[in-house]
């Protein structure tokens, strides 16, 4: 099976970013670093890409889209290892390890974390989620507006920082992040133009995403050293680790780590170990909230808690995941009878097109 290049290189930077965060302030002891919520956004821009990417291939393939197969689809690749983790915590809090209100345990059954932040051990879920939510409407969006779904994304793009900008709504929220969704929407509704201007640009303007991201990261820092008073949600509305210029540029080094191969940054996304964490990047994320929990004691300490949370990704992944995968693959859409060739993403150099029904999705 062919998968775009580079994408489980992007989902092991998201993951390392979440890890690194959760060391320092878990472990050292040391101010949240915006790592975390940086790795976040980018879960969230390649999702909302590949989802679309999945759903524009579809109707141009049959020219109509299945919400049936999409939602069967979504369910069995994000519910096993959710639940599975959730019962491992329901048995920890039988033995009196883990301690949950009823409030943790619904917002955690009924994907409405974001609302309802509580307990550190189901805490992460607020990501999960928000993209439960994008997995309901969008398709249906998709499905029955039409023309109007571009109009709906930009919408959404557009409100979103202005919540940021205008109230106090905290960052885990979906009204403060669904614009990193929908980014990735439009941009693989747009790919083909996006990628074609990309292709005609120099390669010194291929490195202003990089440096634009990593200037919206450190503007904070910046800010301090000097003594600079900037207003706190003008920051968080359009730089940090969220805001809709750090959002656009990751969007566009995602498009750059996957259509442009001869260069370092594409030989490391796709070494076979960055790749490998990029596949277990799912189960990392749902386990390694546990192992950072003063619940746990020793098992909680660094570097111990690294170990174990590798240790059970992999049987969560091996044991759960992957199994699961031939099934979902049953649901996708056939191919109608009038369409003599799949349609297919952009190409990417050095490969060929890759048909929807090769695309492999993670959230």
């Amino acid at each position: 099976m062919k998968k775009i290049p580079s994408l489980n290189g992007l989902r092991a930077l998201s993951i390392l970013c979440v890890l690194t965060s959760h060391v320092l302030s878990r472990n050292l002891g040391l101010d949240k670093a915006p790592a975390g919520q940086l790795g976040v956004t980018i879960f969230f821009v390649i999702s909302g890409f590949l989802i679309t990417l999945l759903l524009v291939n579809e109707e141009k393939n049959n020219g109509r889209i299945s919400l049936r197969n999409f939602y069967i689809r979504r369910v069995i690749r994000i519910f096993p290892v959710y639940y599975l983790y959730l019962g491992v915590c329901g048995i920890l809090a039988i033995m009196h390890v883990f301690s949950f209100s009823l409030l943790s345990w619904i917002s955690s059954l009924t994907y409405s974390k974001y609302f309802f932040t509580t307990e550190w051990e189901t805490a992460h879920f607020w990501s999960l989620s928000i993209e439960e939510y994008f997995y309901l409407a969008w398709p249906l969006v998709f499905k029955y507006l039409g023309r109007y779904r571009k109009l709906f994304a930009m919408l959404i793009i557009v409100a979103v920082p202005l919540v940021r900008l205008t109230t106090d709504i905290v960052p885990l929220h979906l009204f403060t992040r669904a614009d990193g969704i929908m980014w990735g929407c439009l941009l693989a509704i747009y790919y083909e133009p996006v990628t074609q201007f990309l292709n005609k640009q120099k390669k010194l303007y291929l490195t202003l995403p990089f440096i634009i991201i990593m200037g919206c990261i450190g503007l904070k820092t910046v800010l301090n050293i000097f003594h600079w008073e900037i207003p706190e949600h003008f920051i968080e509305a359009f730089f940090g680790s969220f805001g809709t210029i750090t959002i656009v540029s990751i969007a566009f080094i995602m498009v750059i780590s996957i259509n442009f191969e001869n260069n370092a940054w594409f030989t490391i996304l796709n070494l076979p170990f960055i790749n490998y964490l990029g596949v277990l990047s799912y189960s990392l994320y749902i386990w390694q909230q546990m192992f950072f929990s003063t619940h746990l004691g020793w098992f909680s300490g660094f570097p111990q808690n690294l170990a174990l949370i590798f240790i059970v990704a992999n049987i969560s992944y091996y044991g759960v995941e992957k199994p699961l995968l031939k099934l979902k693959d049953k649901f996708h859409t056939k191919r109608s009878g009038g369409s003599k060739r799949l349609a297919s993403v952009a190409p990417f150099p050095g490969s060929t097109r890759i048909p929807a029904t090769q695309i492999e999705t993670q959230p």
